[in-house]
């Protein structure tokens, strides 16, 4: 599947300018898979949207109207995402897996936001072990730990408390810095490869769409990395990345710094 991924992206027509959000179109759609029925998800705003499992159209409920879903990355309620192009949804392994009756397995660190955090600031290598961050990151943690002994057995192994909701909250703190090491070339993130790539040297083309597309990839990597149980494990945002960078629209930064061609 990745291969064919591969072959349609790199014959794809060149993406256009988004107009939703800012974020720009990435890959063409591939062939569908057999008969089933509609794939269904919710998007973060709540609304809820549906992907035929044979034409891939991808349609929105707005107040119980059905209408085409724009152009673009969509980040939905779950924290995955989808992309969008003419229409036409990438099929992820979410939608494959329910279009084959198969259950999607809960990322081990899911709803532990404490957990979340501290391999945030800290790092998956603990590489930032001694920083600020991870050290009050470490203290939430602690402090999660005693509400939670303090509760019935009855409450579950994992059970939310404030003090994991305060976790939560911080995770979108830039107070809360994220270790260096989750977003390095030379750790497990694939997109990071793609941000170097299109966005150059000290961000010399930072004003072209394609970095802030890359960019957005990279953040939505390191989230999923931080639910996972195993970060080095190659999540789909990952994989994009990696289809990404023979994708036409992806052009490299050049020496010079300017931004690319397809931008003047």
């Amino acid at each position: 599947m990745t291969a064919m991924l591969l072959r349609i992206v790199r014959s794809a027509p060149r993406p256009r300018r988004l107009c939703a959000a800012g974020v720009l179109l990435i890959f063409g759609a591939c062939c569908a898979p057999l008969a089933a029925d509609n794939w269904q998800g919710r998007l973060q705003s709540g609304a809820g949207i549906s992907v035929d499992p044979q034409t891939h159209r991808v349609l929105r409920d707005d107040g119980g109207n059905a209408r085409p879903m724009w152009d673009g990355v969509h980040r939905l309620e779950d924290g995955s995402t989808i992309i969008v192009r003419d229409g036409i949804a990438i099929p992820t392994e979410q939608m494959y897996r329910a279009w084959k009756g198969e259950v999607r397995p809960r990322p081990a660190f899911e709803a532990r936001f404490c957990n979340q955090l501290v391999r945030k600031t800290c790092g998956f290598d603990l590489g930032c072990n001694n920083s600020a961050s991870c050290l009050r990151a470490r203290s939430m943690l602690s402090d999660e730990a005693r509400a939670q002994q303090s509760l019935p057995a009855s409450a579950g192994v994992h059970p939310q408390t404030e003090a994991g909701e305060r976790c939560r909250t911080a995770l979108r703190d830039p107070a809360f810095m994220t270790c260096a090491s989750l977003e390095s070339s030379l750790g497990d993130s694939r997109c990071r490869d793609l941000v170097d790539h299109v966005c150059g040297a000290e961000r010399r083309c930072a004003g072209a769409g394609a970095c802030d597309a890359a960019e957005q990839l990279l953040r939505m990597e390191t989230e999923v990395r931080l639910e996972n149980d195993d970060p080095s494990a190659p999540s789909s945002i990952g994989r994009q990345c990696v289809e990404a960078m023979s994708n036409d629209f992806f052009v490299a930064c050049d020496a010079g710094g300017s931004v690319p061609k397809h931008r003047r």
